[in-house]
């Protein structure tokens, strides 16, 4: 099997690790994060390893590369790591759940992944470094930037959206729309026109009632 080290030691990592072991012919080898950052010498019984000592420890031959961080830097930490693996001579690699259901023309760049229960339809294209999540629904014709992080966002078709951008949680894209690089869409957020490049547009949170709980329980 082919073998993987992942950048990060928590959080993402820690679901990096889970998909690769169980639905990907990778066996992971070994975690590895900034030197700076280093705190335990085991992640999930895996060694962690220094980064500045991975290229001896792991090298390029025997191993490719996935950059398990999260959004931090509007994606752009996950981005410039990245990119520092494949100067150092690392494939990065990418995932594609067994269990997504996408159209057989699909290409997935590096350092991607695409979680269960995606539904992704015909003539779609997805970016390098893009991270989408399990129930992420994307229509046809919907190209995804480089370097974006979608959960569980409902895309209609022919959706442009630019590169860094995030896209939360059941977030909907009305067909035809152009979101703008470095965008942040909120969760539940309901886009129905073009956006700007480094917007945010906030979801809109419930409030509660004014009547209790206890008013509605029945003996």
């Amino acid at each position: 099997m082919k073998k993987l080290v992942i950048f990060g030691s928590a959080g993402f990592a820690e679901i990096a690790h889970f998909y690769f072991t169980h639905d990907s012919p990778y066996t992971v080898a070994a975690f590895t994060v900034d030197r700076e950052y280093l705190t335990e010498s085991t992640y999930h019984g895996l060694p962690v390893v220094p980064f500045e000592d991975v290229l001896t420890l792991y090298p390029p031959e025997e191993h490719d590369l996935f950059v398990a961080i999260g959004i931090g830097g509007v994606n752009r930490h996950r981005a410039a790591k990245a990119a520092e693996g494949e100067r150092l001579g690392y494939r990065l690699a990418s995932f594609l759940s067994s269990r997504a259901d996408v159209s057989p023309d699909l290409q997935v760049g590096p350092n991607t992944m695409i979680m269960e229960r995606a539904g992704i339809q015909p003539y779609v294209e997805i970016g390098r470094n893009t991270i989408i999540w399990s129930a992420t629904r994307i229509g046809f014709r919907t190209r995804i930037g480089a370097d974006c992080w979608i959960v569980s966002a409902i895309f209609g078709e022919s959706v442009d959206v630019g590169t860094g951008a995030f896209v939360g949680l059941n977030a909907t894209i009305a067909p035809g729309i152009s979101i703008g690089a470095n965008c942040i869409i909120g969760a539940g957020a309901l886009i129905l026109r073009d956006t700007g490049e480094g917007q945010v547009w906030p979801g809109h949170g419930s409030s509660p009632s004014r009547v209790g709980s206890s008013r509605l329980w029945h003996d």
